[in-house]
Formats: structure tokens, sequence, C-alpha cells
């Protein structure tokens, strides 16, 4: 009896405190037969990452797709639907950006590779005011225009006119180069370029309500669907110019001498000549353009009955040979009736 109560109070004591039955009398067999963790070649603790790729593994085994698969199937649906070209597009959407904020930037300070200077003038008072922007070259004799071009704009300093006639005792003026605009009342009404003084570029004009009125299409002082005819193949003798404007001959028309004079010039309204057409002789004693007929045309393309007649002629010394007399002419017109 007295040999049994250490085990009655034993199974006494795990019944009220809860102990298991059987107490574990020797160590785990983990702790006694562990051995070192086995170093890389370098020498290192093996990375703690290292068990994510039998991880992996696994993953693959059980038809789970990893990152690279799943990237390759997320580029194979973009390509369903997107262009192939998109990237290639974008980039010169940007490459365009890029060009046009520079340039934007450049015409500040230069237009076509040459320095300006940007410069206004006034004119009027009132709902009549006009105001010009434009830009002048900082070295006047940087560019020059074509002898051949009709209207060469100027910026006359003293009377703080733009125009493409000559003043007088204002010397030869500042050619316009660059960004033009023309406000008048404070609305803009015309811009566009100018290239040594000729008009260069798009040019617009519009109404009182910013509505866009006319727009045309310059090449260095003529439009830029023109024809060129050159006597030589170096195009260095310019022969004639056909004006074409939107596909249709119309504008100002100008042939030359070969020795560079002008020979004719006119204007055509939709392949029709119209107005007043002068003809040159090949001589320019004292610089000036010697006259060797005019001709009048109808005053529109579709006054088709009207009949061109020689209005005056001269010769090479500049005396009248021939003069039209509309009395004279009427009475003949009569006399044939």
């Amino acid at each position: 009896m007295i040999a049994l109560k250490p085990i009655y109070f034993c199974l006494t004591s795990a019944f009220l405190f809860g102990y298991p039955t059987i107490a574990q009398t020797t160590k785990p067999d983990a702790l006694t037969t562990a051995s070192k963790p086995v170093l890389d070649p370098s020498g290192a603790a093996p990375s703690p990452f290292s068990s994510f790729s039998s991880v992996s593994s696994s993953l693959k085994t059980l038809g789970v797709p990893d990152k690279e698969s799943l990237k390759k199937q997320k580029d194979a649906y973009l390509s369903g639907i997107i262009p192939a070209d998109l990237g290639l597009k974008v980039k010169k959407l940007k490459e365009k950006r890029a060009k046009q904020k520079s340039k934007a930037k450049l015409l500040k300070t230069e237009y076509e590779g040459l320095s300006i200077i940007k410069s206004y003038t006034k004119i009027g008072s009132g709902d009549r005011t006009i105001i010009e922007e434009f830009h002048i070259l900082r070295d006047n004799d940087a560019a020059k225009p074509f002898p051949y071009v009709r209207e060469v704009f100027r910026y006359f300093q003293r009377s703080g006119r733009v125009t493409s006639s000559i003043i007088r005792d204002e010397g030869t003026g500042l050619l316009l180069h660059g960004p033009y605009k023309r406000y008048q009342n404070g609305d803009l009404v015309e811009e566009g370029f100018y290239y040594a003084g000729m008009r260069d570029g798009r040019w617009e004009k519009y109404d009182g309500k910013f509505m866009l009125i006319d727009k045309t299409q310059w090449h260095q002082g003529v439009l830029a669907e023109s024809r060129l005819i050159y006597y030589d193949s170096t195009h260095r003798k310019i022969k004639e110019i056909i004006p074409i404007d939107y596909g249709r001959t119309t504008g100002t028309y100008m042939a030359f001498h070969e020795n560079g004079l002008l020979a004719e010039e006119g204007k055509y309204d939709n392949g029709v000549k119209v107005g007043r057409w002068t003809q040159y002789h090949p001589v320019s004693p004292g610089g000036r353009r010697m006259r060797s007929r005019i001709t009048q045309h109808a005053g529109n393309q579709w006054d088709a009955d009207f009949e061109p007649f020689i209005v005056t002629e001269w010769d090479e010394k500049g005396k009248t040979t021939f003069k039209y007399d509309k009395k004279k002419a009427i009475e003949e017109d009569e006399a044939d009736n």
C-alpha cells in the first residue's frame, strides 16, 4: 500500500492540473541529430530565399504560371488589341511635338536660321487703330530679296511704316523677316511670315469675329504652288513665273528677258488674263524699265465678250508710237456694223 501512494499522487495531480498522463523523459531526435548548416562555395550561409526556387518548381509542376509566363501572356493579349506600330507612332508624335516646341522658342530670336528683332508700329486712333507686330533682320544684309519679286516689305523707322513701296528720303528700309501680325481695333485680322521682305509660309486673313476669310501659301515671294521656268539647267536665269493657287492659274504672272530684266507682267483670274498687261523692252537706261506695250483685258474671268485691245505702244527710246483713241475706235466699230 505504501508503494502505490506516489503513483496515486501523480495521477491525481495530472487530473487536477491538466498535465499529460505520460511524462517525456528523453530529448527529441531532431535536437540530438542536427548537423551544422551547409555553406555555399563562397563560404557564406545559404540565402533564406533559396527555398523559393523549390516552391517555384513545385508551382510549375502543378501548372501555375510564373512571372515570366504571365508577362508573355500579357504581351500576347496587348498585341491583339493594340497595333504593333503604336510605339513607333507615339515616338514620332513626341519627336514632332518636341520640334514644334523648339521651333516656337526659336521664332522669338530667329527665323530660318537668321537672327531677328521684334518691333511694333501703330497707325490711326480709336476704332481705326491699326497695330502691326513684326520682326526685322538683326543684320539687314544677312539676306536679300530676289530681283523678280514684285512686293518686298520693309520697315521705315522715320515714318514708322511697314510697306512694299519705296519712301523717299528714308533709305532702303529694314527688311521684314519672321512672324507678322496685324491688328485692327484690337482684333487680329492678318498673320503670316516674311523672308527677307518677301511673303513666306502660310498667310491667313480674318474678319472681326476671328473667322478665317482667306488663306494662301507662299514660298519666298511667290505662291508656293507656282511654276518657275528657267533659261538654264542650273536654275539661275528665270524665264517665267506662272502663279498657281489651289491648282488654278491665279495671281500675278511674270516673264523675263534672258538678261534678267522683266519682259511682261499681268494678272490671271482662274486661267484668264484680266486687267492691264504690260510688256517691256530688254533695255534699262538709267536703271528704269522701258515699257513697250500695254494691253487691256477684261475685268474678270466672266466677261467672255470683251475684246482685248492695245492701249499704248513705245519704242526703245520711250517715244509713243501708238495710243488708243476711244472715239475713233467707236466710229470704226459703228462703221463695221
